[in-house]
């Protein structure tokens, strides 16, 4: 894989290839990405000049604003201005974590990342409310705040062409592990988001699992050439073990 042309074609992709529900505005500045639900909405693309930021800034504030929404300033290592990440810790955004942009090219996937499952861990695609809830279980027992809603896992359901699904490991019929898949129509890149498993069942393979089965998937579309992951500093190694590598670092910027 050419890491550089990879990311270079990633990056025209967040400017023209939205995610489901999402609908792309293109600025002279940024690249804002709207719910049509008014769920997530944010700024996934950014390039101005450094003396232009303090309006460009301002300007995306009042924008949301005024929509009465919150959003999150989607920021990667090469946007620009380089220094944008300090600017907006100064005007009031949430910064989160550092997490690292990881791909993997679909040619080059590891025999071992396929294996099948651990003895007694089951991977499912949810297909009815009962998978959204235990889905939603084990997000809410893993992280403080829930990421996920029951309708936006709904709306997956109800996409006829299931680009974008969300699975749930199970042990003994119990749910312990989660994550999500997401790929665009007509984009080369399906997204692995969310992918958790509850603390006591970390360390037997069961997140191999999850991104096993999730990979299946995205192999059965035809435009899909690379998965990518925004991966935390626990993920990561796991992720480089299987092939993944790291072309950029991005960090979560939250205007509430």
């Amino acid at each position: 894989m050419n890491d550089r042309m990879t990311l270079l074609r990633l990056d025209t992709e967040r400017q023209t290839i939205p995610d489901a529900e999402i609908t792309l505005y293109k600025t002279p500045h940024v690249v804002r990405a709207i719910a049509k639900q008014g769920s997530w909405n944010g700024i996934v693309y950014s390039r101005f000049l450094s003396e232009e930021a303090e309006m460009v800034i301002g300007s995306e504030i009042g924008f949301f604003t005024k929509l009465q929404r919150s959003f999150e300033w989607k920021i990667y290592s090469h946007d620009e201005p380089p220094d944008l990440l300090e600017r907006l810790r100064s005007r009031g955004f949430k910064i989160g974590e550092e997490e690292a942009l990881m791909i993997l090219d679909l040619e080059e996937v590891p025999p071992p990342l396929l294996a099948p499952a651990p003895a007694g861990v089951i991977v499912k695609p949810i297909a009815d409310e009962q998978g959204i809830a235990d889905f939603l279980t084990v997000e809410g027992a893993i992280w403080d705040d829930q990421c996920t809603t029951q309708e936006f896992l709904l709306a997956m359901l109800s996409d006829p062409l299931q680009r974008d699904l969300a699975f749930v490991a199970y042990f003994a019929q119990k749910p312990i592990g989660i994550g999500r898949v997401a790929a665009p129509p007509q984009s080369h890149f399906a997204g692995l988001w969310g992918g958790s498993v509850l603390q006591e069942f970390r360390g037997h393979g069961v997140y191999r699992a999850l991104l096993a089965a999730r990979i299946r998937h995205a192999r059965r579309l035809d435009s899909i050439r690379y998965l990518r992951v925004d991966a935390m500093p626990s993920s990561r190694p796991i992720l480089e073990k299987y092939g993944f590598r790291k072309v950029a670092s991005t960090w979560p910027a939250d205007w509430p």
